[in-house]
Formats: C-alpha cells, sequence, structure tokens
C-alpha cells in the first residue's frame, strides 16, 4: 500500500512507500510537510553546510 504526497519544497507529486517514516506520518496525519529524496538530501546537505561554516 501507498499513499501519493506533494513535495512542500518542490511541489511534485510522490509516493510514500509502507514501512518509510514519511508513511507512518501520512497515515497518522501527524505531519503536513512531506518532503522527496532529491528535497531532502538537499536540505540534509544545505544543514551539514551550514554547521561547518561556523567551525
Amino acid at each position: 500500500m501507498q499513499y501519493e504526497a506533494i513535495c512542500t519544497s518542490c511541489k511534485k507529486p510522490f509516493k510514500l512507500v509502507e514501512g518509510e517514516e514519511q508513511y507512518k506520518l501520512m497515515k497518522e496525519r501527524k505531519s503536513h510537510l512531506f518532503y522527496c529524496d532529491d528535497c531532502k538530501h538537499k536540505i540534509r546537505f544545505d544543514a551539514i553546510r551550514n554547521f561547518f561554516r561556523y567551525y
């Protein structure tokens, strides 16, 4: 079973597959902010880069 969500960042639809953390959040409606794998990677990389910029 899977859900289809729209990425909050790039506004493209993507699928949430059963067993993923975002799938669980969608099923329980605990969060309305979902990110595709590409955007999650970009956000994580930017956070790491900004962290090391100050040290």
